[in-house]
């Protein structure tokens, strides 16, 4: 049974009791059953607006995941072939570097140090690599 039914039922119960409304306790079941029967009026209308709500914020769902799909598609490609390449994360060569502003250790790949210069992620001090020497030995 619903809220609201539940609410009618108590209000004919107390009708059918014929409960004296004049009396202190006739007063406070009558003011009582009003309010029970406001609040369930309240909460289902408050149920109707949050499954609304659940239906809107599905379909907007819904509608961030086609455009994520047709953003990532359209830059990098709908390519199935990332199954047959096998990540191995020991492919990837790491270097740490001081930052000689700030004195924090920073993780740098492959691609960070042959760009020649990065921006210390602690500080924003400019840190560039000149490997011009070590050619040189070789």
């Amino acid at each position: 049974m619903e809220l609201t039914n539940k609410a009618a039922y108590i209000k004919g119960l107390m009708e059918g009791m014929k409960i004296d409304e004049t009396t202190d306790q006739g007063k406070v079941l009558k003011a009582m059953a009003e309010l029970m029967e406001e609040m369930a009026k309240a909460i289902e209308d408050v149920t109707v607006l949050a499954d609304e709500t659940v239906d809107v914020v599905d379909s907007i769902s819904d509608d961030l995941s086609d455009l994520e799909d047709d953003f990532y598609n359209e830059f990098y490609g709908d390519d199935d072939d990332d199954e047959d390449y096998d990540y191995d994360p020991d492919d990837d060569t790491l270097y740490e570097c001081v930052c000689p502003t700030c004195g924090e250790t920073i993780v740098m790949d492959d691609k960070m140090v042959e760009s020649g210069s990065i921006e210390c992620p602690n500080c924003g001090e400019s840190l560039e690599f000149d490997f011009s020497e070590d050619e040189d030995e070789e």
